[in-house]
């Protein structure tokens, strides 16, 4: 039986109530947004694929099932995710050690990029089979999630290549092996990949078989979380997100919703600028506009516009979100906020059609 999608209502608070008894707190690096409550139960997408043609997330309480089965790889992930942030991992050595007694990772070295003041460690692997290299170049990266000092959210994400050439685009046959990988360094993969409930709706929303790739594990820290942004690629369908541990708050919606609601909320010269649906849907593209970061990233008046409009998802552990890409201007935009008081665990996956 697939997992059920449904849409939940939440009641929106100004910074003021922030300390209200049984209010969720949205807070990202020093910004308060205001606090939501739940108001109602959730009620059911009538039609799934219709709502995910039109770019909307797809919210699935509970789709990960075998969560208890995991819960020993998701206490290490965890423990691993927080020697990093206290500065206490060797993340060499650490992937090297759960893939100890497995013949089919080879190493093949580690870096750092001086120019990217986010990542601390990239190691390398190759995959070999019966004694043959069979991928090379394979990589898992572990970053911080934001450039601010004050955020210590941290990610792994698992490739192959040339980032900057983006050459995770060319070769399915490297991306396959890249997600072998990231299974074997974090086994808790299979709560999303060996899900045939989930996978089948997937399959169903994509209209063919699918494959899930370029896979990241997350960490977002109290305090912490992600920036208004999109992820559409070429040939990418959407996104998968599992929350596995803790909780995190999600304003997600539409491209085109986004930008009505920006023109909507906008005061003062921006609002000139985004006088329009259509010219704000432009907006949205640039990232030379200090003023529009402002009011998407720290303006509480536009996150309760957003709540209002239904846009906001609260994660759970064993939740998963679905995010529609269709296109550049049909794809679903979204932010994210930490909850509670330890970093939570969660696993983003691209969902690709697998031929």
């Amino acid at each position: 039986m697939r997992p059920e999608a449904r849409i939940p209502r939440f009641h929106w608070m100004p910074p003021s109530a922030l300390a209200e008894k049984g209010a969720l707190v949205l807070s990202r690096r020093g910004v308060e947004h205001g606090a939501v409550r739940r108001a109602g139960v959730a009620s059911p997408v009538p039609n799934a694929r219709a709502h995910w043609d039109a770019s909307q997330p797809l919210y699935l309480p509970k789709a990960l099932t075998a969560l208890p089965q995991f819960s020993g790889e998701i206490r290490r992930t965890r423990s691993l995710f927080e020697r990093a942030q206290s500065n206490r991992l060797d993340f060499q050595a650490e992937v090297w050690r759960r893939l100890e007694g497995s013949a089919a990772w080879v190493p093949a070295g580690a870096a750092v990029d001086l120019a990217d003041d986010r990542e601390i460690e990239k190691v390398f692997a190759d995959e070999t089979r019966g004694g043959r290299t069979t991928a090379r170049d394979l990589w898992a990266k572990l970053s911080w999630i934001a450039r601010e000092p004050n955020d210590e959210s941290l990610r792994v994400r698992f490739s192959f290549g040339s980032e900057f050439h983006d050459d995770w685009h060319g070769n399915r046959s490297h991306a396959a092996a890249a997600d072998r990988f990231a299974q074997a360094v974090f086994p808790e993969c299979g709560l999303i990949t060996d899900n045939a409930p989930l996978t089948d709706l997937l399959s169903h929303l994509v209209r063919r078989s699918i494959r899930l790739s370029e896979r990241i594990a997350f960490a977002n820290a109290p305090g912490g979380g992600a920036r208004f942004h999109h992820d559409h690629e070429t040939e990418q369908r959407g996104v998968v997100f599992g929350q596995l541990a803790g909780k995190t708050a999600w304003l997600a919606l539409p491209k085109r919703a986004l930008a009505e609601a920006v023109s909507d909320t906008a005061r003062g010269p921006l609002a000139r600028s985004l006088s329009s649906t259509a010219r704000a849907l432009r907006m949205l593209d640039r990232h030379d506009v200090p003023a529009l970061d402002r009011l998407l990233n720290g303006n509480p008046r536009l996150t309760q516009a957003l709540v209002d409009r239904r846009a906001l998802y609260v994660l759970s552990a064993g939740d998963v979100l679905l995010l529609p890409s269709h296109g550049p201007d049909d794809v679903a935009w979204h932010s994210v906020f930490a909850l509670g008081a330890r970093p939570s665990l969660a696993h983003s996956y691209g969902l690709f059609a697998a031929r």
